[in-house]
């Protein structure tokens, strides 16, 4: 099942089963606005800065523009998304027009997990029906609502939804529940409202495993941000992010 369809008119409307809590996954969001930058730059995001403004619903018409701020080699598109004239979400893309070359990382990354060390985890489809779309191989001991010591989350993750490659991205890059869960032992609304990515290289292909290492780095009484490492079956860096996610339970 792919994530949305295609209407003249207004250009998305995203399936139901893609919504995390009461609106469609953050990521999904990201992810499209990460593509039409792509599309309108005609070069590769590496790059994003998005402020998610309200909630996307689902079953309802969507638009996506982008407008390019600058051209050229560098680029800055941005991109927003929007539903009943108002605007949900803005993001800003930073592009190059040029190969993807190989990343130097400074300190050597020692091999990690296989996919197969993973064990098979299911998020709760009753809170987040993504999680039809989501298969998840859970590494280390934390697990989300287990009332663990340290608010981290690991494993690989793979999506299925035939997305093209820059959306699947996005959804993986807020994949995992919020890192605060680990602590935690009933689940809470803590949605994304900001996050900001730096890509490496070509996004993964469809349906591609991807090992994500997550920690909430801090928190108030107010947001949490997570910081999470996204990397490839191969070992190879796919992207960094950092997110702000809303306590709304505080």
């Amino acid at each position: 099942m792919t994530a949305v369809t295609a209407t003249p008119a207004t250009g998305l409307v995203f399936d139901p089963s893609w919504r995390s809590f009461t609106h469609v996954q953050g990521g999904l969001v990201v992810g499209h606005l990460l593509a039409a930058a792509a599309d309108l730059a005609g070069a590769a995001p590496r790059a994003v800065t998005a402020h998610l403004l309200a909630g996307v619903e689902p079953g309802t018409p969507t638009s996506v523009d982008a407008v390019a701020d600058r051209a050229g080699t560098t680029g800055s598109v941005r991109a927003t998304m929007s539903q009943d004239g108002q605007l949900r979400a803005v993001a800003q893309v930073l592009t190059l027009a040029r190969p993807a070359s190989p990343v130097t990382e400074p300190v050597p990354v020692p091999p990690g997990p296989a996919v197969r060390d993973g064990v098979p985890f299911q998020l709760p489809r009753d809170f987040v029906p993504i999680a039809d779309h989501t298969e998840i191989r859970a590494l280390g001991s934390s697990r989300p609502l287990a009332g663990g010591p340290e608010p981290r989350l690991s494993g690989w993750v793979r999506i299925d939804g035939d997305l093209p490659p820059l959306v699947q991205l996005g959804v993986l890059i807020d994949a995992l529940p919020p890192s605060l869960f680990a602590v935690r032992t009933t689940p809470a609304a803590m949605p994304t409202v900001e996050l900001t990515a730096h890509l490496a290289g070509p996004p993964p292909e469809t349906g591609a495993w991807v090992r994500i290492d997550q920690v909430t780095t801090w928190a108030d009484g107010d947001v949490a941000v997570d910081d999470a490492e996204l990397r490839a079956v191969d070992g190879s860096l796919v992207a960094r992010a950092r997110q702000t996610r809303r306590l709304l339970s505080r």
